[in-house]
């Protein structure tokens, strides 16, 4: 440690030194060189002065505008009897429109589903996934928050562990330094 700091104390005198010895030998002054006439700016000037009509006009120019549309005639009726692709599926009812007023003629207002986007077993579909995502979700953080636990609890191990290798290895080669072992009681 002691000769770090006295390399570390010759380093830093060094240049105090340089200095205080370049101060005491100064040199003579040196004669100023000429001074280097003016540089000519009269062509910089005109380039400057020349005008330039296409930047001016596309400076000043109105912005663009550019429009666009996009349109599609979808013939709902077109459906009925030919390919069912031809229409969206969100634009049919839930098996043709026969079928659906049919539903409602016979199906009591207690068992009808919430709305008519989705069926009952659609809406039974939906409801499973979204239990079956939250449940995931919570295993997935109950997971997560294990994994940081274990993690810190391996770094907290290892860094006893290297605190006892290093106090071993001080008392190897200090052996009076080493504390009297504690008694045991009976």
């Amino acid at each position: 440690m002691r000769p770090c700091v006295a390399l570390l104390a010759v380093v830093l005198a060094i240049p105090a030194l340089a200095a205080a010895q370049a101060g005491s030998t100064a040199a003579p002054a040196a004669t100023p060189a000429p001074a280097a006439p003016p540089p000519d700016l009269s062509r910089i000037k005109r380039g400057l002065d020349t005008p330039t009509p296409l930047l001016d006009s596309a400076l000043n120019a109105p912005p663009p505008t550019f429009r666009t549309s996009v349109t599609e005639h979808v013939d709902i009726w077109k459906f009925w009897g030919e390919d069912p692709s031809a229409v969206a599926a969100s634009v049919r009812p839930n098996g043709g429109t026969w079928h659906q007023e049919f539903q409602n003629m016979v199906t009591p207002d207690e068992f009808k589903g919430y709305g008519g986007i989705l069926s009952n077993g659609e809406k039974l579909q939906l409801a499973a996934t979204s239990l079956a995502f939250a449940g995931v979700m919570k295993l997935i953080g109950i997971g997560v928050q294990q994994a940081k636990e274990g993690m810190q609890n391996r770094s907290v191990r290892k860094a006893k562990e290297e605190v006892q290798q290093e106090l071993e290895a001080f008392y190897a080669l200090h052996p009076e330094a080493r504390p009297a072992a504690p008694a045991t009681p009976p």
